[in-house]
């Protein structure tokens, strides 16, 4: 957004008119919070840069509106120039107050604008300016910030010092990657996505910029991947999914991943399980084939691969590892069943620690592979410590794609999805914000893996199944909370919900339903959604 906010300007959109832009859009907010409360006052924070200038400009806005507007500002008057400063001064013109922060203190409002620092600020806020957002992080009402909360790095999400926790951040033109992930997520509240009057994809296809390296995938996203379904389709035209795991302590594993499979469109699915565990594994899922392998007191070993090998030509995708174990023998069977399998592969659970180390196996594979770890499995793939994949996920996420040959989908609070985007050919990071805690529960990763296995199976490209399976999943489990709670919540609800959440993809985006109010805990933000003035 940084180098097409130059580029417009620099094809003929002035910065005024952007700035112009930016404030109504943000001055719109608080507008609508002003309307809930019934309080008429608004307090607007600026800086000295073009943060602060939307600022302004929502002060004038909030003004002619009738609301009782003053402005404070976290600097001296002199240090405001260029566009910003023309705006300071249409503001003093209009007698609205403006006070330095220095010698003011917040007054109740219906909101406070957070105007002082936008995506170029990186590190702790210094200074006045972190006085000020130490005074909006202990206001009492709603906050609405301009662009990214300040103390929030745009890029990353990290929080170095202290930061404004807003209600509602409007940002422009494309939501920044800092906004959709932890710990900025914790401090964007509901993220509303506003083209400020300009054509931002437009501005990209005819700039000489590299593509986005990072996309929000949301349900105007996954309802574009998803694949069709012709009326004259059988079974065949939808791929068959085989899940390959189960051990004697964990035979529900497999069975969850086979009937997600089958819920998300899968045309066949099979299980192949340990023998000891068959019976039980095919009351599970009814509806999918069971294959018997030999075992070693309940687990798979090399000596099962013979058997499997009969199944392997009849599938279109393998999803390996759910409830397979960590014995040796299932460890070594999985590896060996990394390197021998010639079509697309979801690797899970205890085959991701089987792979650990042994990177080659799945970059020379001749088809593709999709790596679906925790933190916890990721640190192992990449040999660091969880708490390091926590802190910088994105990082975490690239670099496991890289060493694999891999899609990687690095679970968790805002699930990352880091693989070769078809459409053009770069590496890209999907950010699915769709999800709620209560899907921190046994068995959610294997609904995940058979999820992705079935869009694989339907043709969707490693990177697009992975994400779109990682989409449906996250809203699944949403719609299932909303149903039992988040404490209730289980693997099977989850899977239970997968053809609602498919079904909302073919609907127009008027009639999806939303998350009721209340879904979260207290700790959360509001869920994201894309708004446009459009």
């Amino acid at each position: 957004m940084r180098e097409l906010d130059r580029f417009a300007i620099s094809h003929g959109m002035p910065g005024s008119v952007l700035m112009e832009n930016a404030g109504r859009a943000v001055s719109r907010e608080a507008l609508k919070l002003a309307s809930e409360s019934g309080t008429r006052h608004v307090e607007v924070v600026c800086g000295p840069g073009n943060n602060g200038g939307d600022g302004f400009v929502a002060a004038r806005h909030l003004a002619i509106a009738g609301l009782r507007v003053r402005v404070l500002l976290a600097c001296d008057a002199d240090r405001v120039s260029g566009e910003a400063g023309i705006n300071l001064r249409l503001v003093q013109g209009m007698g609205i107050p403006v006070e330095p922060c220095a010698t003011a203190s917040l007054r109740p409002a219906a909101a406070a604008i957070d105007g002082l620092l936008g995506t170029g600020a990186a590190g702790a806020p210094r200074g006045a300016i972190a006085a000020a957002v130490d005074a909006l992080a202990n206001h009492d009402g709603p906050i609405v910030a301009v662009d990214v909360p300040s103390g929030v790095d745009a890029d990353t999400g990290r929080v170095a010092g202290s930061a404004v926790r807003a209600d509602v951040t409007v940002t422009f033109g494309y939501a920044k990657p800092g906004l959709l992930v932890y710990p900025g997520a914790n401090y964007a509240g509901r993220v509303v996505v506003d083209p400020i009057g300009y054509n931002w994809q437009t501005a990209a296809a005819a700039s000489d910029l590299p593509p986005a390296q990072f996309e929000w995938f949301d349900g105007a996203r996954a309802a574009e991947t998803l694949p069709d379904r012709p009326p004259t389709a059988h079974k065949g035209h939808f791929g068959h999914v085989l899940v390959v795991g189960g051990s004697v302590s964990m035979p529900g594993a497999p069975a969850l991943a086979a009937r997600a499979a089958l819920l998300c469109g899968a045309g066949l699915v099979t299980i192949a399980t340990p023998a000891s565990v068959h019976a039980i594994v095919a009351q599970f899922c009814p509806e999918a084939m069971c294959v018997p392998l030999p075992d070693d007191k309940g687990a798979l070993f090399p000596g099962s691969m013979s058997a499997l090998a009969r199944a392997l030509p009849r599938a279109t995708v393998v999803c390996l590892g759910p409830g397979m174990s960590l014995s040796d023998g299932a460890q070594a069977f999985a590896r060996d069943l990394v390197e021998k399998c010639e079509v697309p592969l979801v690797v899970d659970a205890d085959a991701l620690t089987a792979l650990a180390g042994h990177g080659e196996l799945s970059a020379h594979r001749g088809a593709a592979t999709v790596l679906t770890p925790h933190p916890g499995e990721c640190g192992r793939l990449i040999g660091i410590q969880t708490e390091q994949v926590q802190h910088d996920r994105f990082a975490a996420v690239h670099e496991v794609a890289e060493r694999y040959g891999a899609t990687a989908v690095l679970k968790g609070a805002r699930t990352l999805i880091c693989g070769h985007d078809n459409r053009d050919g770069i590496v890209r990071t999907a950010i699915v914000t769709e999800g709620n805690p209560g899907m921190a529960t046994g068995g959610s990763g294997d609904v995940l893996t058979g999820a992705i296995g079935a869009m694989l199976a339907q043709g969707c490209s490693p990177y697009a199944a992975a994400a779109l399976g990682v989409y449906v999943h996250a809203r699944a489990g949403d719609l299932a909370s909303a149903a039992v709670g988040e404490h209730g919540l289980t693997a099977g609800a989850i899977a239970g919900c997968l053809p609602t959440a498919l079904r909302e993809l073919r609907m127009p985006l008027s009639d999806r339903g939303t998350l009721p109010p209340g879904w979260r805990g207290s700790a959360e933000p509001a869920s994201c959604r894309y708004h446009t003035e459009e």
